[in-house]
């Protein structure tokens, strides 16, 4: 247990190391959550014209009495394919840098951008079928007022452990979503200990991350709110705030992402970077090769 959390906690380093030494990758997060708060917007704003925001939000909600209509549930399948385009469109460009930068490639933020154009069929195709399956957890949320939304839950956390390895796939090699599906699997098997105790790790750096950076906003909140009485400057501190906390949201982000297409590239038997001690690799994956 303690070796692994320590290989987990190299990988968690390595990932963020790598965000430290190729800053231009906070591209990828940044124009990615950019435009999925655009999309959100989109749906939003016509919902609120139209009167039906709060049934919106009712629906989308943990509450499960809410059953909604056909056309709630068509709206909700909607945004789910286009959040999920937006994701997985600019991982894919993010992971394929990464392995431009593990094959000892120049990075070019331009080369992610193009090839995730080139993995458009497999990318619509994958929203797709996370659209589907997020309108059936939805259903099974509804379905039932005490049981339902714990049911989801759970089938909604399974759903996204299997699909652990989804857009690693669909970069290095280019399958539909069922064949995908069926290799992130069957890599998560090999690489579930390092996979969920790399993650504790990377969430631990996020929190040491993060903290610091609440703690100031609300303190400068606070100062200027009801120790000064400045409407001013609580609303500085608000337009400060946000691109702040977006750009530590996309460093924790990147780091997830990147840990990803490390721990995918080798559990396939593909080159590290020189500067990556292999060793903590090959004894992440000891198991699964007895």
């Amino acid at each position: 247990m303690f070796a692994t959390l320590s290989r987990s906690w190299e990988f968690a380093k390595m990932s963020y190391r790598l965000v430290w030494e190729y800053p231009r990758l906070l591209l990828y997060p940044i124009i990615s959550s950019i435009a999925s708060m655009l999309v959100t917007a989109s749906f939003l704003l016509p919902l609120w014209q139209t009167g039906r925001i709060e049934e919106w939000m009712q629906f989308m909600g943990d509450e499960s009495a809410t059953q909604g209509n056909m056309m709630m549930y068509f709206t909700a399948f909607l945004f789910y394919f286009c959040s999920y385009f937006i994701i997985v469109f600019f991982n894919t460009g993010l992971i394929a840098c990464v392995l431009k930068v593990i094959n000892g490639e120049k990075l070019s933020i331009s080369y992610g951008l193009s090839f995730a154009v080139k993995r458009l069929p497999q990318i619509l195709g994958w929203a797709l079928v996370s659209a589907v399956i997020g309108v059936l957890l939805k259903l099974v949320e509804k379905s039932n007022k005490k049981a339902g939304a714990f049911i989801a839950a759970l089938m909604g956390s399974a759903w996204t452990a299997l699909t652990y390895f989804i857009v690693p796939v669909i970069v290095v090699d280019g399958v539909g979503p069922i064949e995908a599906f069926k290799r992130s699997t069957r890599t998560l098997k090999s690489t579930w200990g390092t996979a969920l105790t790399g993650n504790f790790s990377l969430g631990f750096f996020s929190f040491l991350l993060t903290l610091p950076v609440i703690l100031i906003m609300f303190g400068l909140f606070w100062w200027f709110g009801l120790m000064n009485n400045s409407v001013t400057g609580m609303i500085v501190v608000g337009v400060i705030a946000v691109p702040v906390i977006m750009f530590t949201i996309a460093i924790t982000s990147a780091a997830d992402t990147i840990f990803k297409a490390y721990l995918y590239t080798y559990a396939t038997g593909q080159t590290v970077p020189t500067n990556v001690d292999t060793r903590q690799f090959s004894n992440a994956f000891s198991q699964r090769n007895r």
